[in-house]
Formats: structure tokens, sequence, C-alpha cells
């Protein structure tokens, strides 16, 4: 699949990257550093490093879209529990991440700071929104970026584990192929469940019921 391909590109990119960091690091003279030599240096390692972090951001697009919708699956995964700052940039691939963190607790999720500075973590409180949300229109209308399939699976994850009627999945999407789009999403893994698969899902209605494997 095209999935598959571009990953493997994107993590090629990104071993070959942190090995160069890796080699300016071990070349650097330890008793001979001075300011100038350092800061050449370090720069060096600085592009190497942002490189990577694009590559993984691209990783992640490739297999969870928006770095909003990875911030919270991560969370989500790991409820209730202290998340660290490193862990948050890993998993979004962006350095401003903290924006994603606000734009979910502005969709509703409770997401506490602990702690300040440096030590600073992060605890999702609940696992899901209030079942209310499936018929919140601020909602869809605040899932904008990406490509539709991408739209339909942060949208999916906010709403999960509440069923969903088909056509808000369409205003999601904002296209008329929007079950070819969901259909791409179940072959790349997602258990994205409707009637056939569960009795308690209405008609006409889908429901993400966990990650992929």
């Amino acid at each position: 699949m095209p999935r598959k391909t571009n990953t493997t590109e994107h993590l090629d990119v990104l071993e070959r990257r942190l090995q160069e960091a890796l080699d300016l690091v071990r070349d650097a003279k330890r008793a001979e550093q001075t300011a100038t030599r350092w800061m050449g240096t370090s720069a060096e390692i600085g592009t190497c490093l942002a490189a990577g972090r694009d590559a993984l951001s691209g990783v992640r697009q490739e297999i969870l879209g928006g770095a909003r919708t990875a911030v919270l699956a991560y969370l989500r995964q790991r409820v209730g529990q202290p998340v660290t700052p490193g862990a948050l940039e890993g998993v979004s691939g962006i350095e401003e991440w903290t924006r994603r963190v606000r734009e979910l607790r502005g969709l509703g999720w409770e997401i506490e700071a602990l702690g300040s500075g440096p030590a600073r973590s992060y605890r999702l409180r609940a696992d899901r929104l209030d079942e209310s949300v499936v018929d919140d229109d601020t909602l869809i209308a605040k899932i904008t970026g990406g490509r539709p399939k991408d739209r339909l699976i942060e949208y999916l994850f906010n709403v999960a584990p509440w069923p969903v009627a088909a056509v808000r999945l369409e205003r999601v999407a904002r296209t008329a192929t929007w079950q070819r789009d969901l259909q791409e999403l179940i072959d790349e893994g997602w258990l994205i469940q409707t009637h056939e698969d569960d009795a308690d899902i209405p008609p006409g209605f889908y429901r993400l019921a966990r990650l992929e494997d």
C-alpha cells in the first residue's frame, strides 16, 4: 500500500538524520571545544534533528493523520497517567505540540498540567467526552485540516466510543466520496464498526471501536 511505502521512506530519512547527528557528537573533540567550534557543530546537529523531526512528522501523518489526532490518541491510551512533554512532542512530530493540547481542551477534553517548568507533565482525566458530543456541530466545525480521511479519523477519535450518524461523517469529510475514505481507513486497520458488526449500533451509524493494532 502507498502508506507503507511513504512510511518506510520517512523512517529511512529519520534514521539517516539521527545517525548524522550521532556522528557529529562522536566526532566532537571533548578536550578541544571552543565557543566557535561548538557553535558550528551544534548548528549542524540542530539541522539534522530538525530534518529528523520533519521525518517523524511524516510518519505520523501517514499512520495517524494530524498532530492533534496523534496527541489525543496517545493521551486516551494513557488516561489518568502523567505524560511527559518529550513524549507529546515525539508523538505529534512538531515543536508546537502545546498548541494542540490547548485545542483539545477547547474541544472539551480535560487535560490537566502537573507541575511547572521543564518537569511539567500532562494528564487526561477522562477517556471520553459526554455522549452529547455526537450532536455537537461545533466539533465538526473545528475539524478542518488535512485530507477527508484525516478529518474522519480525528472526528471518530473525538466521539468514540459513541456511534455517530453517517450524515455527520459526510459533513466532516466535506466530500461525496466520504464512504470510500472511510473504507480506506478500515483497510488500513482501523476498527470502525457498523450495525453489521455490533447489533447495539443503530443502522446507518458508525463507531470507532479501538486503536488499530
